[in-house]
């Protein structure tokens, strides 16, 4: 069987809306603005700039596993269900990179 290479730029982005939502089911009210999330990326080794945590927190919007809001100019995302389920493994959605077990 042959498996097809992945992008890196694919890898690190479904990597880093997976740790977003990890991120949110973490801390109190499963809510955080962008440039939160980006500074936690950073530091667990996920090169984001701002314009990366935005896009993923957008991303995140469109396909249900945040709400968003905005707040002064800058998108703050509030961690749903679905999103829960697939930050734990327990459901998989196509564009966020599967946790280890």
């Amino acid at each position: 069987m042959m498996f097809k290479a992945w992008p890196i730029e694919t890898v690190e982005t479904e990597f880093r809306r997976l740790k977003i939502l990890q991120y949110l089911t973490g801390i109190p009210g499963y809510e955080a603005a962008a440039s939160v999330m980006r500074l936690h990326c950073g530091r667990i080794g996920v090169p984001t700039n701002s314009d990366q945590a935005v896009a993923a927190i957008a991303w995140l919007g469109e396909m249900e596993l945040v709400t968003t809001r905005d707040y002064q100019g800058e998108p703050i995302a509030r961690l749903t269900n679905k999103g829960r389920e697939v930050a734990t493994g327990a459901t998989s959605m196509p564009g966020v990179i599967r946790p280890d077990p």
